[in-house]
């Protein structure tokens, strides 16, 4: 299969007039795209503009979009060519890059202003071949205080991810109430881009770590299906948590994430995983936000209990996926192998 990956670089140190030759383009075009007025931009660059932007907001700042066969990179990557109106040729920009993108396909580049610094990002395009067979699961919950809990089927021991964003989000909110009664309003949407990209760094970092975690062990991806959640919830205090935590983008960077790697991602059925007992089945109580209690005894972190409960109930849906599993000996065990039949 073919996935996409967004590589984002850092233009540094472009020498003044490479940045001024920047520039120029990059407000050309803007005041093309607002006005119809042409003071000179590259063809191509128009062309493509066009084709993206078929509605027009003044307010907003347009990226430099650049055709894919005429953006180039130097034999070692860290350099990149840009078609532009003013040089003939273009102009070479210093990158700052993180890993080669040599060996995959261009797809599409833009380019950013963020303050006085300029961005590439490359749209990129490679053929994965998915794993066909598995040693583990790795089931992941998504929850309130913590934002994803994941077990491993292979060991029971879990591992918590995100507790921070709930208080950066409570955080933000008092701000925003503070900031909202002095009439600041200026203020509080330049707070709510810092907000987030706080939170989004901290979500790729999260979902970094789950896929990785997921490679080193051979793992499928088992996660909770949230189509529907806010259709679903009730009562207000549930709404405001369910809006102000960013579980469906978590879960789409943890899907795109594994894709690259070839990682199966499998979603299933979350309905009751979060007051189910993983021990006995029984309908249990969250007591407190962070325990789960049963009436048979079983006390245990609710997270971890969510995860458990993803993590048994993956076995059916994986099988519907078109899996072939060997089942364990016990409920909560590791998987000896997940076959995927050819599609």
């Amino acid at each position: 299969m073919l996935v996409k990956k967004t590589f984002k670089f850092k233009i540094i140190n472009p020498t003044k007039t490479k940045l001024k030759i920047l520039e120029q383009e990059y407000e050309k075009l803007n005041l093309f795209l607002k006005t119809g007025i042409d003071l000179g931009v590259y063809s191509a660059n128009k062309q493509q503009a066009l084709r993206f932007y078929k509605k027009v907001i003044q307010e907003k700042e347009y990226p430099l979009s650049i055709r894919k066969d005429l953006l180039k990179f130097s034999d070692k990557g860290t350099f990149v060519r840009i078609p532009v109106k003013d040089r003939k040729g273009g102009i070479w920009l210093p990158i700052k890059a993180y890993q080669p993108i040599s060996n995959f396909e261009i797809c599409e580049s833009k380019i950013l202003r963020k303050g006085n610094i300029f961005f590439i990002h490359i749209t990129a395009q490679k053929k994965i071949e998915p794993e066909r067979t598995y040693s583990s699961i790795l089931a992941i919950d998504l929850g309130e205080k913590v934002i994803a809990t994941t077990v491993l089927s292979s060991m029971q021991r879990p591992k918590f991810y995100g507790t921070e964003i709930r208080g950066i989000r409570r955080h933000y909110a008092w701000l925003r109430k503070r900031l909202g009664k002095k009439k600041l309003l200026k203020k509080i949407n330049t707070m709510g881009d810092k907000e987030k990209r706080t939170v989004n760094d901290i979500l790729h970092k999260i979902s970094k770590e789950i896929v990785e975690h997921a490679k080193k062990n051979n793992s499928i991806i088992v996660l909770g299906n949230l189509k529907g959640i806010r259709k679903n919830s009730k009562g207000k205090r549930f709404n405001r948590i369910v809006n102000s935590m960013p579980f469906h983008k978590l879960t789409r960077y943890v899907v795109y994430k594994a894709n690259w790697e070839g990682i199966k991602v499998v979603k299933v059925d979350e309905k009751g995983t979060s007051h189910t007992c993983s021990k006995c089945g029984a309908i249990g109580k969250r007591s407190v936000q962070g325990l789960f209690k049963c009436q048979c005894g079983y006390q245990v972190n609710a997270d971890f209990n969510g995860a458990k409960n993803i993590l048994n109930r993956s076995r059916e849906y994986i099988s519907r996926d078109g899996a072939v599993v060997n089942q364990p000996l016990t409920m909560v065990s590791s998987i000896e192998t997940v076959q995927f039949k050819e599609q």
